[in-house]
């Protein structure tokens, strides 16, 4: 069964991957970008959705009052899911307390294990997990055009420590160290250098901060690069970005997780590093031969596109979605 879906966010990462799927499927998806109930309201009462979505964490969630969108769901008969997108490592930081104020039906997270832990509160829960968009991120193409050496996406994301902290210290700064042609893209950057500086003892050259990227072009730029570094959050669980490089065919170098090993093979659909000699070494060996470069990037489009999609992802939790839904609504 199709729906009509009201998205309230005003991220493109999350709009375009997953709005994005939603809509491929056959459903009607309205994008309420902006964060003011009155308009809010209106945009429901006009749209007339079956589905309320909201994802993750972000500065205008702050804001949402107690019980002001379950309020909204119940007037206009909604079905509430929330994309729990900060598990698990802010389960009970952010996940949790946002859930009680927000009052949704059910909640999607991004790690297995939460599922049991959300329905021990008493909260609905599914796991659905980050996954990629073929539509959004095309195959790069087989004689490329690769300006880069080696590239990194993403934000600095170093407010609180997670394993981040160890990934950038053995896959990203043994490389600025050695000066190598490296370009970065994202927030935080410019305002975490003296962070970095102190906390990892590295100086990070301005020349190599691009600054934001829109979310449409970051395929453009795993195109262009001989390497993309997969900087990793956490030990048990990957990043939408990791499906995003990967699924694109770029050659990506991560930091070894049991998760990484788990779902891909080193040295066959990605290469994975553990310390800053071995991230020197592989760099060094990698740069110089494209064919293995390219075999490794069209081996990790196979198995993204085959096993790691949102259309799979939607599949797997559609069915029960479908009940759940029915009996919100009073159709069983």
């Amino acid at each position: 069964m199709m729906y009509r879906i009201f998205f309230l966010d005003h991220r493109s990462i999350y709009l375009n991957s997953l709005g994005d799927a939603l809509s491929q499927r056959g459903n009607q998806v309205f994008y309420q970008t902006s964060w003011n109930m009155r308009e809010i309201e209106a945009g429901i009462a006009y749209f007339k959705p079956d589905i309320l979505l909201t994802v993750g964490c972000d500065l205008p969630l702050y804001g949402l009052k107690e019980g002001e969108l379950a309020e909204l769901c119940r007037k206009y008969n909604l079905f509430h899911i929330y994309w729990a997108t900060e598990d698990r490592l802010f389960f009970e930081q952010w996940s949790v307390p946002f859930i009680r104020r927000i009052q949704p039906d059910l909640v999607w997270t991004v790690h297995p294990l939460c599922v049991d832990e959300y329905k021990a509160l008493g909260i609905p829960a599914q796991f659905f997990n980050f996954a990629f968009n073929p539509r959004m991120f095309p195959a790069k193409p087989a004689q490329p055009n690769e300006l880069f050496d080696i590239t990194l996406i993403g934000t600095t994301h170093l407010h609180q420590r997670t394993f981040r902290y160890e990934s950038l210290r053995h896959l990203l700064f043994p490389l600025v160290e050695g000066h190598r042609d490296l370009h970065i893209w994202g927030y935080g950057w410019e305002q975490d250098r003296q962070l970095i500086r102190e906390e990892f003892g590295v100086q990070l050259p301005p020349t190599i901060l691009h600054g934001y990227l829109p979310y449409k072009h970051n395929y453009f730029i795993y195109h262009q690069s001989k390497i993309v570094l997969g900087v990793q959050n956490a030990l048990d669980q990957l990043s939408q970005r990791t499906f995003e490089i990967m699924g694109t065919g770029a050659f990506m170098i991560a930091s070894k997780t049991a998760e990484l090993s788990r779902l891909f093979q080193d040295g066959v659909e990605l290469v994975l590093t553990e310390s800053p000699a071995q991230t020197r070494e592989l760099v060094d060996y990698y740069l110089d031969r494209p064919s293995e470069r390219h075999q490794i990037g069209q081996n990790a489009r196979k198995a993204v596109v085959s096993n790691h999609t949102y259309e799979a992802r939607l599949n797997e939790v559609w069915e029960q979605l479908e009940q759940m839904i029915a009996a919100r609504k009073g159709g069983v």
